[in-house]
């Protein structure tokens, strides 16, 4: 879909690159997603870039809340950008 000449894209694709997963997502299913390696995916989830609770060892990632932060950040991760952290590193 085009808006004055720029590249509109809807909230559909985004649902649809997230359709197979389940509703509580791994490290591993984020390292398909967005095709990056182990080490960013833990870097990421550790500096609080994207959205996810670490209980013990474990991390508990929402589907929804990760739909959401791509959705929001789609200009940035578009153009190969990291977008900035938003807080404190999780325990």
């Amino acid at each position: 879909m085009l808006w004055d000449g720029l590249l509109v894209v809807d909230r559909k694709y985004v649902d649809a690159l997230f359709a197979k997963y389940p509703e509580r997502l791994t490290p591993q299913d984020l390292e398909e997603i967005f095709g990056m390696s182990r080490n960013t995916i833990y870097k990421w989830l550790q500096t609080g870039l994207i959205p996810a609770y670490r209980v013990e060892k474990t991390w508990l990632i929402s589907r929804e809340q990760v739909k959401d932060w791509v959705w929001e950040n789609r200009n940035s991760l578009k153009e190969g950008r990291t977008p900035p952290s938003t807080g404190e590193p999780e325990a």
